[in-house]
């Protein structure tokens, strides 16, 4: 039996704190005849306040890379919107049992359940609420108070105002204007699966089984705080842009006009199953030197959606009950070759071909809407290999490997507003196609018994290696506003193309123990946007300065940070205490970018007859600074 316990607020990023607790159980029996059983329960509810990324403006306004421009204060204490409250229990009975002389069989039922909920900020027929909004910087706003009041931390412009949120409730008469939301998937997974082993012989080895998993997801939408408002008019919201309701249709023809109060359900209401059966099996065929491995995995996974609200946007089965069941037939195809050259020095050939289902939430136009699928709901493509030389002594293991990849036909969903058409849009994005070919290595020196040290390096560029199709639906109806590729072809992904990793650990007598280490990420850039790079926004480019603004991937600084820990073990009988300090990027480096994205809407600018379109300033969050850790931990 374990139990874990986190607390705290974050030093470095306002609004940031975890409450969370682990609780676990594990019970297992082996009998005499080579059988046994074993139960797993794990209780892990959590409460985290989180942080959200910004623009390079804000974060030059403020004086501050750890921005989050997700809290305010309400009443003079911090209150964040972003909270991710989290009940999954999980529960596992595994049992082993021999089946004869040559066969065993494992066997594994699992379930977890239970609910997570997201909470954001909504606001309805209002301007939104979020400080870092373009139209509230002042590079937008273009008045010297407003750069002042950035300048000048003013918490009134650049954290979310609680007060006055409230205040302008009241003003209203009634109908909420700005509320906190929650947004709850509650989860039910099971899972049954049984694999079996047989050995013909020493040579060769057969393992097959058959698997059965499924997963239902209601989500819906439920009132937190109405912010001091006495009702919600459950109509749908930002139709038309971000500050206007649009045609103010209701959002369930079979209650209509409900108000909303704090707990109920309201915006979208529906479950999605997934229902997977599948067998597998693997040939392990061993001569000499030499092991080969073959695997073969085959399945049918089936996907369907019930709506429980029936929109007046899409009346009747458009969104309300059942939805066809979308079936795909994922397969995965192994093969692997490893041989010893001598005692010390082997070679690995390995090989894969897979094809995948899409996320349930990338067949659908829009789940929480309707029940229409994407017009090519279909199983993406794996296709890999890697040979790997491997060498082992007392005093060295050295790992090389050379690897490609290429993923094909993958498919995404995003939601987003469409400044061109000035509509809200369901963006079907297909024919995704990234490529990596690289090499890593890896060491491990044992200098002595004391000394060791590991080395890593890797080298994968990971790109682009087609146009993806990109399709723009209106959200209203469903209409296609446009159908176009993106230039994508050639940009990076988001994953650094070169890492390195070194350490030094050292063990002196006395129960000590120290290591020094060092990472670097480098050749980084932001993951790029499908939508920004479409041939109808870049088209609108007026000169070859603005086409290369809207097609340049930003690169991101090359990132480097050095690790210490120090360490004590003292004994007391069969009792042991273990204090350790750690501190994290010692070099107290402050400009390390933890990662960034590009934000899919651009800015419209109108001068005279012309209309033209800039790309809006990259997402970005930034690493901490140094940080020291202490822990300390008792065994009995």
């Amino acid at each position: 039996a374990t139990a874990d316990a986190r607390t705290g607020r974050d030093l470095h990023v306002g609004g940031v704190f975890t409450h969370a607790l682990t609780a676990a159980f594990r019970a297992a029996k082996r009998f005499a005849d080579g059988h046994g059983v074993s139960l797993l329960l794990v209780v892990p509810p959590s409460m985290r306040g989180l942080r959200a990324a910004s623009t390079d403006e804000a974060f030059t306004l403020t004086g501050d890379r750890f921005y989050n421009p997700s809290w305010g204060y309400q009443d003079g204490k911090v209150r964040n919107a972003r909270i991710r409250r989290e009940f999954r229990p999980v529960a596992v009975l595994a049992g082993t049992f021999r089946l004869g002389e040559t066969t065993d069989l494992e066997a594994r039922a699992a379930v977890e359940a239970g609910r997570s909920e997201y909470s954001t900020l909504g606001w309805y027929d209002a301007r939104t609420p979020m400080p870092d909004n373009y139209r509230y910087l002042p590079s937008y706003a273009g008045d010297a108070a407003t750069e002042e009041a950035w300048r000048s931390r003013d918490p009134r412009y650049t954290q979310v105002d609680w007060d006055a949120l409230h205040a302008r409730n009241r003003m209203a008469g009634g109908e909420a204007l700005y509320a906190l939301e929650g947004r709850v998937e509650r989860l039910c997974r099971l899972h049954l699966d049984a694999l079996f082993a047989t050995r013909f012989d020493e040579r060769i080895v057969l393992r097959y089984g058959a698997a059965a998993h499924y997963r239902s997801s209601r989500n819906f939408k439920r009132m937190r705080d109405l912010l001091g408002a006495d009702f919600l008019t459950d109509i749908d919201q930002f139709l038309i842009d971000d500050d206007t309701y649009g045609n103010r249709l209701q959002n369930d023809l079979r209650h209509p006009g409900r108000r909303i109060v704090a707990g109920d359900r309201f915006g979208y209401d529906y479950n999605l199953t997934q229902r997977h059966l599948g067998i597998c099996v693997m040939a392990i065929w061993r001569r000499g030197r030499s092991e080969l491995h073959a695997a073969a995995e085959l399945s049918s996974l089936s996907v369907g959606r019930r709506g429980y609200f029936e929109k007046e946007l899409f009346a009747g089965s458009g969104s309300y009950g059942r939805s066809k069941r979308i079936v795909f037939a994922p397969y995965t195809l192994k093969a692997a070759w490893h041989h010893a050259l001598t005692p010390r020095h082997g070679i690995t050939l390995a090989a894969v071909a897979a094809a995948a289902a899409p996320e349930a939430d990338d067949i659908f136009l829009q789940t929480q809407y309707n029940n229409r699928t994407t017009d090519r709901p279909r199983t993406s493509i794996l296709l890999g290999g890697e040979a790997a030389y491997r060498f082992r002594s007392p005093t060295v293991d050295i790992c090389l490997t050379g690897f490609a990849m290429l993923s094909r036909r993958e498919s995404r969903i995003l939601h987003s507003y469409d400044d061109m058409s000035g509509a809200y849009s369901d963006i079907a994005i297909d024919d995704i196609e990234r490529l990596g070919t690289g090499i890593e290595a890896a060491a491990t020196v044992r200098y002595s018994r004391r000394w060791q040290s590991a080395f890593a390096f890797t080298a994968p560029p990971y790109r682009y290696a087609a146009d993806p199709a990109v399709t723009l639906y209106d959200d209203r109806d469903n209409s296609v506003i446009s159908t176009s590729r993106s230039r994508m072809t050639g940009c990076r992904t988001g994953a650094p193309q070169l890492t390195a990793y070194a350490d030094v650990a050292w063990y002196p007598a006395g129960g000590w123990s120290l290591r020094m280490s060092m990472q670097y990420a480098g050749s980084r850039h932001v993951e790029p946007s499908a939508v920004r790079r479409t041939e109808r926004l870049v088209a609108t480019a007026g000169s070859e300065e603005r086409r290369e603004e809207m097609m340049q991937q930003q690169r991101l600084p090359d990132a480097v940070s050095v690790d210490a820990s120090m360490a004590k073990t003292f004994a007391f009988g069969r009792s042991e205490l273990r204090i350790m300090l750690s501190v994290r990027n010692l070099t107290n480096a402050g400009d390390i970018v933890y990662a960034g994205r590009e934000q899919n809407r651009v800015r419209r600018y109108t001068a005279g007859d012309m209309t033209h379109y800039r790309p809006f300033d990259n997402l970005l969050t930034y690493a901490y600074p140094r940080t020291y850790y202490i822990s300390v931990g008792w065994s009995f």
